[in-house]
Order: C-alpha cells, then sequence, then structure tokens
C-alpha cells in the first residue's frame, strides 16, 4: 500500500513539472523595447520655422527716364557711396527710316521750306504795304491841315495803316509756324546723332551699401520706372519667419530666439522684434494650404561675415520655461482615446498610464500628471506592445 502511494504521489509531481515546463515553454517572449527614465530638469519651449534673411531697407534703383540703357558695369557685392554713378541711359536715337517713308519725309521737308518762301515773301508784301499807306497817312494829314481834303479822308489813311499792321503781324506768325513746321519735318528726316552730342543721364547710388542683385545688367532700351539695380547695406541684416497661426499665438515681442542651420557652426542668438497682426495662405510642399503669420527678429549683433541677403535658416523662438519640472521623452506618448498615455515598466511589464503633458521642446515633454520621478517609461511603442506585456530593455541586454 505505501509504495503504491508513493508512485502515485510521484507520477503526480511529474505531471505537475512536465505542465509547469510545457507553459514555461509556450509562454510569449518577452518583447524587446527601450526606455528612458522621467527625469526633473529644465525645460524651454520653443516654436521652430524655417526662416530666412533679408537686408533691413533694400534700396530698388530704377531707371529715371525713357532711354538706352548703357551696360550696367558693377557686380554684386561691389560697394557703393552715395552719388556714385551705377548706370547711364541715353536719349533715345531716332528711329531709323526705310527708303519709302525717307522720300516721304525729304517731300515733306521740301513743302515746308516752300511754305516758309511763301510766308516769307508774305511779311515782305505786307510790311512794304503798311510803308505805303503810312506815306499815305502823312500825305492826307498834310491836306486836311491846309483844308484841301476833307476831315474824312483823313480818318480813312489812319484805318487803313491800322488793317496793314495787323497783316504784317500775322505775316509774321505766319512765318513762325512755317519755320516751326520745318524743323518738325528736319527731325523726321535725322537718322540719328552721336552719343557723343547728347548728354546721358547718370543713375547715382542714393545711399552707402553693396550691391545685391543686378536686375537688367545688358544695355537696350528701357522705359522709366524700369528697376535696374537693388543695393543695401550688409551690415543691418534681420530674419523672418513664417510661423502657423498656433504658433504665433505663443510668440511675443521681445522673446528670446536663436539661428540655425545659416551655413555656420555657431548658433546666432536673436530677438523677436514684430509679430505681425494679419497672417496670409501659403501653400506647403505637400500641397496644403496654411494660415501663417510673419515675425521679424532682430540680430544679438553684427551679422557674421558671409552671411547675406535671403538666405535659408532655422528660427528657434523660446514660448516657455520651466525649471524642475518632469519631463520625458516626446516620443513615448501616444493617443488613446481622447487623452494621451505613455507604457511604465513596472516588475518587467508595460503598463497602459493615462498622463496631462504640458510644453514640449520638440524631443522632451513636461508631465503635469500621471508619472512620478525615476519612472521607465517606453520610447517609440510600438504596433505589438499592449497593456501587461512583458517587456526586456534591449538597451540593457546589449
Amino acid at each position: 500500500m505505501a509504495k503504491t502511494a508513493n508512485r502515485r504521489g510521484f507520477a503526480i509531481v511529474a505531471i505537475v513539472v512536465i505542465t509547469a515546463a510545457v507553459l514555461w515553454a509556450l509562454r510569449p517572449a518577452a518583447i524587446g523595447v527601450e526606455t528612458d527614465p522621467v527625469r526633473r530638469g529644465s525645460l524651454t519651449a520653443s516654436v521652430v520655422a524655417e526662416g530666412r534673411t533679408r537686408i533691413r531697407d533694400v534700396y530698388v534703383i530704377a531707371a529715371p527716364v525713357d532711354g538706352d540703357l548703357e551696360r550696367i558695369a558693377v557686380e554684386p557685392g561691389d560697394a557703393l557711396t552715395p552719388g556714385a554713378s551705377v548706370a547711364r541711359i541715353w536719349p533715345i536715337a531716332p528711329r531709323p527710316l526705310d527708303v519709302r517713308s525717307r522720300a516721304e519725309a525729304e517731300a515733306g521737308v521740301a513743302a515746308a521750306r516752300a511754305a516758309v518762301a511763301r510766308a516769307e515773301a508774305t511779311e515782305r508784301e505786307t510790311a512794304s504795304a503798311l510803308t505805303h499807306a503810312e506815306s499815305e497817312l502823312a500825305t492826307a494829314q498834310t491836306l486836311s491841315g491846309a483844308g484841301v481834303t476833307a476831315p474824312k479822308d483823313f480818318e480813312h489813311a489812319g484805318h487803313e495803316v491800322q488793317i496793314r499792321r495787323e497783316a504784317v503781324g500775322a505775316a509774321r506768325a505766319a512765318v513762325a509756324t512755317a519755320l516751326a513746321e520745318l524743323r518738325r519735318a528736319e527731325a523726321v528726316v535725322a537718322t540719328g546723332v552721336g552719343r557723343s552730342t547728347r548728354p546721358a543721364t547718370v543713375v547715382p547710388s542714393p545711399v552707402t551699401g553693396r550691391v545685391l542683385r543686378i536686375v537688367r545688367e545688358s544695355a537696350g532700351p528701357v522705359t522709366a520706372g524700369a528697376p535696374l539695380i537693388e543695393i543695401g547695406n550688409t551690415t543691418d541684416v534681420e530674419v523672418v519667419a513664417d510661423l502657423l497661426t498656433a504658433d504665433a499665438l505663443q510668440v511675443r515681442p521681445g522673446a528670446a530666439a536663436s539661428i540655425r542651420d545659416w551655413g555656420g557652426r555657431d548658433v546666432i542668438a536673436a530677438r523677436v522684434r514684430r509679430v505681425d497682426p494679419a497672417a496670409f495662405t501659403k501653400v506647403s510642399a505637400l500641397g496644403l494650404e496654411e494660415q501663417r503669420v510673419r515675425a521679424v527678429l532682430d540680430l544679438g549683433g553684427p551679422p557674421p561675415a558671409g552671411l547675406g541677403h535671403n538666405f535659408r535658416v532655422t528660427v528657434s523662438i523660446d514660448v516657455w520655461q520651466g525649471t524642475n519640472v518632469l519631463t520625458i521623452p516626446s516620443t513615448a506618448l501616444f493617443r488613446t482615446g481622447d487623452r494621451w498615455a505613455v507604457f511604465v515598466i513596472r516588475d518587467g511589464r508595460a503598463h497602459v498610464t493615462p498622463v496631462t503633458p504640458g510644453s514640449s521642446d520638440t524631443t522632451r515633454t513636461v508631465i503635469e500628471t500621471g508619472l512620478s520621478d525615476g519612472e521607465a517609461v517606453v520610447m517609440q511603442p510600438s504596433d505589438v506592445l499592449s497593456d501587461g506585456a512583458r517587456v526586456m530593455d534591449s538597451r540593457r541586454t546589449q
């Protein structure tokens, strides 16, 4: 009886051991994760956007008159002083005439000259008639004074002199008109005058600065108001950034900022000078329409050597600062329903823990409620991770 009981006990123990071994072998393997501890420290939240540099005051020099532009000799980067010549514009030369037009123009000149000759002849005729009328008036005055002729004859002679004088004035005006028509006809015939005899209009620089861009370099006809050159002071640089409207609401004038990715290794300190009150629509690289607001920043000192106009930069504007706050990596956060949550590691298992996130600096986020200092959270949780799953920190096993 004792031996039978012992055999039965051994069998039961063996079955239990085998069953436990099978269950252990079939249990799910631990999921490898990377963790990071919840820790206290300082955090500065910022708004990051793409920006560009620009010279504060850019002067566009335009053509003051119509004419033929001489090829511009200055180059981008050349230093200019007030009054320095940047371009010269010559008066437009007369257009060459074809054979038919030239024949018509020469005929017009001949007709104008004949009209001048006719007007001059008329002027001489009226002058002679005036001289004769004045002589008749003198005779009539003598005879009337002697009582030989009636006073009425003397009066008529005076009227005739006045008529002849008016005729002389009209003849002189006709001569002036004919001469003007002759000059106009001769101007049409003129084929062009050498530049040496025509004064050029010199276009000066209005301020001290450097040439930023040559808008029109080649020689040729230009109209008044056409832009020629852009100049500006390359030591007076500011930065503009187009912020999303939601981000712009957090930015205040005077906020500290930093400029990166401008081509140098140093970070340039800056400060927000102005946030525009009106937004505008901008199409993103993905083709989406976004409402953005322009912010203007002043550099904290002289711009670095080589930083010029319209350079692309990355702008980071401080909008919040905190000390002794709980922070976690921003990649640990995920949405569960309408709340944020993280996976907290306890006893080798991942537990979904709701949290209330606060400000962020794009790499770490402030946690207002839900976590304690020193707890470990899963960074970049995958879709295979679930509440209560066994996990293994992959960094500790390496």
